[in-house]
């Protein structure tokens, strides 16, 4: 479950972000138009505001997970099944409707997905859960967004539909047959008033403050600033299309996948806090090999990969830990709120680092990127430095 939750979630990401903004843009649609569908995948950071709500209401009968992932699997269902009967390019008007809903929907199954993970694995296992989620993301991105645009150009768009369609029934099928275990004391005892002002009172805590608050916020900018730039950067220093395809889609999710259990490994044998600033020491000099590499492009534009490989195998790394420590400080019985709530806050990091680094790259060019995104790297080690060790348990 842990595996499937997670994949699906990413999949569904990777369907209308990659998947569905490609068939569009090959279909002839401006770029305006794109960007509607491009603020439907940013609304992905606002989970938390309806997190309050999957902690209050429960079916007891079914178990409270459990619940909230088949009721937003059958709706998602219903989206899917009315995506078979449209047309993107005679019907945007009804895409951009059934994938509002869409978006909607996957929010609660993502809130029950964190709140699931947080609440089944116990503190020396969450290193390993942290890694399932990294590698079932991979998975699922190269689901939605790889195998689902090949479905498409082979067999058209009612089928990459509906393998959309058959991968949420698959998934129905496996949650009913698993049996949730029942807290003794559940968070629909709180009165929701209670829980919306957790989104307030989790950041008044002694292991949280402020401080845990900037961090989770600047934890994945110096990564999401250079990441967003791999396609554009590899494209200008020449790369063919089918050369960027392999060096992202193949060689960069293999090599992610193969490291990223050794996170869980080393976790059972090292504290978070060791290793987080460890990695974060790491990424700094990688940041600089960016820096270097696109300097020394004229000598070999494929010096590039390097840098691309090493950063992606160290955020496969860092991820599990960052999600482990997230996970250490969710209250067990509001799991999906805590959760919810800070992993938010991560994902307003990358959408922010995101948004800037494509239009600095434009003004000052791809090196002032690399050369603030070292900066930052270097600022976030500091950071982490002073934030005493204590707090990270």
């Amino acid at each position: 479950m842990l595996f499937t939750t997670a994949c699906y979630k990413f999949c569904l990401i990777a369907f209308y972000m990659v998947a569905i903004m490609t068939i569009l843009k090959e279909q002839g649609f401006s770029l305006s138009q794109l960007s509607w569908v491009y603020i439907l995948g940013i609304l992905e950071m606002l989970k938390f505001i309806i997190s309050p709500l999957l902690e209050r209401f429960r079916l007891n009968r079914i178990g409270h997970f459990k619940g909230w992932f088949l009721l937003s699997l059958a709706l998602m269902s219903g989206c899917f099944i009315g995506l078979l009967f449209i047309q993107p390019q005679q019907h945007f008007s009804a895409l951009l409707i059934i994938c509002s809903a869409l978006n909607f929907i996957s929010l609660l199954f993502g809130c029950a997905a964190l709140g699931f993970t947080c609440a089944v694995l116990p503190y020396e296992q969450r290193g390993f859960g942290g890694a399932i989620q990294v590698i079932a993301g991979r998975i699922g991105k190269m689901l939605g967004g790889g195998l689902v645009l090949v479905i498409y150009q082979h067999y058209g768009w009612q089928s990459a539909v509906g393998f959309m369609a058959v991968f949420t029934l698959l998934l129905i099928i496996q949650t009913l047959i698993y049996t949730e275990k029942t807290a003794a004391e559940t968070s629909s005892n709180y009165r929701l008033c209670f829980l919306f002002n957790r989104l307030i009172t989790f950041w008044q805590q002694p292991n949280t403050g402020v401080s845990w608050f900037v961090l989770l916020l600047l934890f994945c900018i110096p990564s999401s600033m250079v990441v967003n730039l791999f396609v554009p950067s590899l494209n200008d220093l020449g790369w063919s299309a089918q050369n960027i395809g392999l060096l992202l889609t193949v060689a960069e999710p293999v090599a992610v996948m193969l490291f990223t259990p050794l996170s869980g490994v080393l976790l059972k044998k090292y504290s978070r806090f060791g290793l987080i600033q460890t990695i974060l020491f790491v990424q700094i000099f990688l940041f600089a090999l960016f820096y270097v590499s696109r300097l020394m492009s004229d000598f070999s534009p494929f010096l590039m990969a390097a840098p691309i490989l090493l950063l992606s195998i160290s955020y496969g790394l860092l991820m599990p830990c960052v999600l482990a420590v997230l996970m250490d400080k969710s209250d067990p019985k509001l799991a999906t709120l805590d959760s919810s709530l800070q992993f938010s806050v991560v994902l307003f990091g990358v959408y922010l680092a995101s948004f800037f680094s494509l239009r600095q790259a434009e003004i000052f060019g791809y090196p002032a990127v690399y050369a603030e995104a070292t900066l930052m790297a270097l600022l976030l080690w500091i950071f982490v430095i002073r934030f005493k060790k204590h707090r990270f348990f």
